[in-house]
């Protein structure tokens, strides 16, 4: 009777493991993509962060493009 109750046990830990991971690579995704706008606004000098907002919603819309894929990968 041990080893469903360890083997459940195992089944969270990798769930846990790879949906935090999915989470720092999001939070990767849309990092980059907003810098790489803050430093082209910065180039630019411009006085309103356009392309820091278009790019962050970019590296959102790209970051939930992954997270799909690899979800449903996954099944």
């Amino acid at each position: 009777m041990e080893e469903p109750e360890n083997s459940t046990r195992g089944k969270k830990a990798r769930n846990f493991a790879k949906y935090t991971g999915i989470a720092f690579q999001m939070l990767a995704t849309i990092g980059v993509f907003a810098f790489i706008g803050y430093q082209i606004d910065q180039h630019r000098n411009g006085k309103k962060p356009i392309f820091m907002a278009l790019l962050g919603l970019m590296g959102v819309i790209f970051s939930l493009y992954q997270v799909v894929n690899s979800v449903t990968k996954d099944k």
